[in-house]
C-alpha cells in the first residue's frame, strides 16, 4: 500500500519554514490546547461545585422540616419553615399517597418525585411540578410523623445554575481567544528578539570571503548558547584560515618544487632543439635522469601524503620484526659508502606494515646522511615497562634549532642553517615519516644528539594496538 505525501503549496511552505514562525505556531497551538483543556475543567468543575452546593442548601433544609414535622405534623409547620430564599426554591411535604401535604407554591399541581420510605434520602436530577416547567434539583427525605409517613422535597431551579456556568463558558470562549493571541504576538516578537544575535552571526559570516578568513564575530558577553555559537563559528573560522594558509603554501611550494627539475628537463631539451644537437648520454645519466627521478619521487610523495590527508595511510600489518628493518637499512647505507655507523639494536617484533616502516625509516636515514660529517649511529631501544620501542638515526652535523624542532615534520619545511636545498631531498621525507608512524599509533622523536648533531626517529607501541587511527595530536615528541 503505497502512502501519499501531503506537500504544502510553496508559498505556504516558504512561509512556515523560519524558525521564529515555526516556535510561534508551536507556542500557540501549545497553549491553545492548554487553555482549552482548562476551559472544560473549569466549566465543569465549576458546574459540580454549584450543583453539591444546591444539595448541601436543599438537605439541610429537608432535615430542618423534618425534624419539626417529625415531631409536631405537619400542623406544627409556621411560615419560616416553608419560606423561600436565595438558595431554596421550593417546599413540599408529602404524604404516602402522592398528595400535597404543604407546599411554598400555590402554583404546584404535582409533587417534585414520587416519595421515599422512612429514613430514606435521594437526590433528583430534573425534577419538575408541571409539565414543561422548570427544572429542580430536589432533596428528598423519608420521615415518620404523627400524621404517617411523609416525603420532604426541597428543590433549587437548575436554569440559574445552568446560565452561570453557560456565562463561564462564553467568558472563556471571549478571553482565552484574546489571551491566546497575545500569547503569539508576544511571543513572535520575543522569539524574534532572542534569534537576532543568530541573524547577526550569519549575517556577519555570509560577509566573510576567502580573502577576509582573518575576520572574527563578537562574542557577546551573556554566555549564553548565542556567546557558544560565536565561539565555535570563531574556531571553525580558524581552521578554515589555518587549512587555507597550509593549502595555499602547500601549493607553491609543491609548484616550486616541481617546477625546479621541470625547468632543468625542458631547457636541455630545448637546448638540444635550438642547437640541433643531441643530448649526451653523460648529459642524461648526470642531469636528466636524477632529475627526472627526483621529480618521480616528488609526485610519488604527493600523492602518498594526498591519500593519508583523506584516509589516512593505507598499512598491511603484519608481525614484523624490527630489529631486521634496521638491519637492512644499515646494510643498504654501507653498501651506498657511508663507513662510519654504529649499530645499537634489540630483537623487537612489532605489528604494522613492514614496507611503510622500511620507508620511514629510509627517509630518517636519508636525511641524517645528507646532514652528517662522518657518522651515523642507529639505536633500538625498549622503555622501561617493555611497551614501547624507540628507533633513531643520530648524526654529527649542524642539528636543529630547538624551535624548529616541531617544524621539520611539516611539509615542504626546510631549515635556514646546513639543511637547505643544495643538499638535496624535497622536504616531504619527514612529513611522510610523520603520516607513517601516526598511522601506527607511534609518535616522531626530534633530539639533540650527543656530542652535537640531531636524533630523528620514531617510537613505536610494541603491544598489539587498535585499528582506530589515532588523534593528530600524537605526532612529534621533542627534547
Amino acid at each position: 500500500m503505497r502512502r501519499r505525501q501531503v506537500r504544502l503549496p510553496g508559498r505556504l511552505a516558504d512561509r512556515l519554514r523560519p524558525v521564529r514562525v515555526r516556535l510561534t505556531l508551536l507556542a500557540t497551538a501549545l497553549v491553545s490546547l492548554a487553555l482549552a483543556v482548562a476551559a472544560i475543567i473549569l466549566v465543569l468543575l465549576i458546574h459540580q461545585v454549584l450543583m453539591r452546593s444546591a444539595e448541601r442548601e436543599t438537605a439541610a433544609r429537608a432535615h430542618e422540616i423534618a425534624g419539626v414535622v417529625a415531631e409536631e405534623g405537619v400542623t406544627g409547620l409556621d411560615g419560616t419553615a416553608l419560606s423561600l430564599n436565595g438558595n431554596v426554591d421550593i417546599v413540599q411535604i408529602v404524604d404516602a399517597s402522592g398528595h400535597i401535604r404543604a407546599t411554598s407554591s400555590d402554583s404546584s399541581t404535582a409533587a417534585l418525585a414520587p416519595g421515599v420510605p422512612v429514613g430514606t434520602e435521594s437526590v433528583v436530577d430534573g425534577a419538575t411540578t408541571v409539565p414543561s416547567g422548570p427544572e429542580y434539583r430536589a432533596t428528598v427525605l423519608g420521615v415518620s410523623t404523627p400524621d404517617g409517613p411523609m416525603s420532604i422535597e426541597v428543590g433549587v431551579l437548575e436554569r440559574p445554575i445552568d446560565w452561570l456556568v453557560l456565562i463561564v463558558g462564553l467568558m472563556c470562549c471571549i478571553v482565552f481567544p484574546v489571551i491566546v493571541i497575545g500569547m503569539a504576538v508576544l511571543t513572535h516578537y520575543f522569539v524574534g528578539r532572542a534569534l537576532a544575535p543568530v541573524e547577526n552571526v550569519r549575517r556577519q559570516v555570509d560577509q566573510i570571503t576567502g580573502e577576509g578568513l582573518h575576520h572574527r564575530i563578537p562574542v557577546p558577553p551573556t554566555g549564553d548558547e548565542i556567546a557558544t555559537l560565536a565561539t565555535t563559528m570563531n574556531k571553525m573560522l580558524d581552521r578554515i584560515d589555518t587549512a587555507r594558509t597550509q593549502q595555499m603554501r602547500f601549493v607553491n611550494d609543491a609548484s616550486h618544487e616541481l617546477n625546479s627539475p621541470l625547468t632543468t628537463l625542458i631547457g636541455l631539451l630545448d637546448l638540444a632543439r635550438v642547437t640541433g644537437r643531441p643530448v649526451t648520454p653523460d648529459t642524461v645519466d648526470a642531469v636528466m635522469l636524477p632529475e627526472a627521478h627526483r621529480l618521480q619521487s616528488m609526485v610519488a610523495d604527493l600523492l602518498l601524503l594526498a591519500r593519508a590527508d583523506e584516509s589516512g595511510v593505507p598499512l598491511r600489518i603484519s608481525d614484523v620484526d624490527l630489529d631486521e628493518v634496521v638491519s637492512d637499512e644499515v646494510a643498504r647505507l654501507e653498501a651506498l659508502g657511508h663507513d662510519r655507523i654504529e649499530v645499537r639494536i634489540v630483537a623487537v617484533r612489532v605489528r604494522g606494515d613492514a614496507e611503510k616502516l622500511s620507508r620511514a625509516l629510509r627517509n630518517i636515514a636519508d636525511n641524517a646522511a645528507r646532514h652528517t660529517r662522518d657518522r651515523l649511529t642507529f639505536t633500538m631501544e625498549l622503555s622501561e615497562t617493555g611497551d614501547e620501542v624507540s628507533v633513531t638515526v643520530a648524526d654529527d652535523g649542524p642539528g636543529i634549532a630547538d624551535a624548529d624542532k616541531s617544524r621539520v615534520v611539516e611539509r615542504f619545511v626546510r631549515l635556514d642553517t646546513a639543511r637547505e636545498r643544495m643538499r638535496g631531498g624535497s622536504g616531504l621525507g619527514l612529513a611522510i615519516v610523520a603520516e607513517i608512524v601516526r598511522a601506527h599509533q607511534g609518535r616522531v622523536l626530534i633530539a639533540d644528539a650527543p656530542g652535537g648533531g640531531a636524533t630523528i626517529g620514531f617510537i613505536l607501541p610494541v603491544a598489539q594496538w587498535s585499528d582506530a587511527r589515532p588523534d593528530d595530536s600524537a605526532g612529534v615528541e621533542s627534547s
